[in-house]
């Protein structure tokens, strides 16, 4: 990314980060992030690391920010394809590499991130992809969303942006 001509540092900063993570990356204050990406990034992590990567999220956000979001849904392909013996827990298979996958549901995507955010779009992505020489058709279900900061937050009283 960071090579291509048009990436510019005084406008975007790329990083790699731990979200499970306690500490904030290298160079990231809090409250100083407008626009945050978590693409294929949740799934990855076990569920006893979610409270903490969505405080993470919830720290680095500017108050207004945005965290946009894809990840895989309940019932797609990957997790049909899985065998018994990669399952961990519900919904919670680990892969060849020994890295986890969840697959989850746009409610349980609501409750995680209801809690700090205000979820704008919450979406299912049902495709049918073809592959028309192999004559295979995948069934892919991945979720979508766009979760703001609250400008002010105060218990359950949140105001948006």
């Amino acid at each position: 990314m960071e090579a291509n001509e048009a990436y510019d540092t005084s406008r975007c900063k790329a990083f790699v980060w731990d979200l499970s993570s306690t500490e904030l990356p290298e160079d990231v204050e809090p409250e100083s992030v407008d626009i945050m990406l978590m693409i294929f990034v949740f799934s990855a992590l076990h569920p006893d690391q979610w409270s903490q990567a969505v405080e993470n999220a919830y720290r680095v956000l500017k108050p207004g920010g945005i965290l946009l979001f894809r990840d895989y849904g309940r019932n797609d392909l990957t997790q049909l394809r899985f065998k018994k013996s990669r399952l961990l827990d519900s919904n919670l298979y680990i892969r060849g590499d020994g890295t986890r996958v969840y697959f989850f549901t746009n409610e349980e995507l609501g409750e995680i991130f209801g809690k700090k955010f205000i979820v704008e779009q919450n979406a299912i992505d049902r495709r049918l992809l073809v592959n028309r020489k192999r004559e295979l058709k995948m069934y892919r279900v991945w979720l979508q969303a766009k979760f703001r900061k609250p400008i002010i937050a105060a218990d359950h009283d949140q105001i948006s942006a």
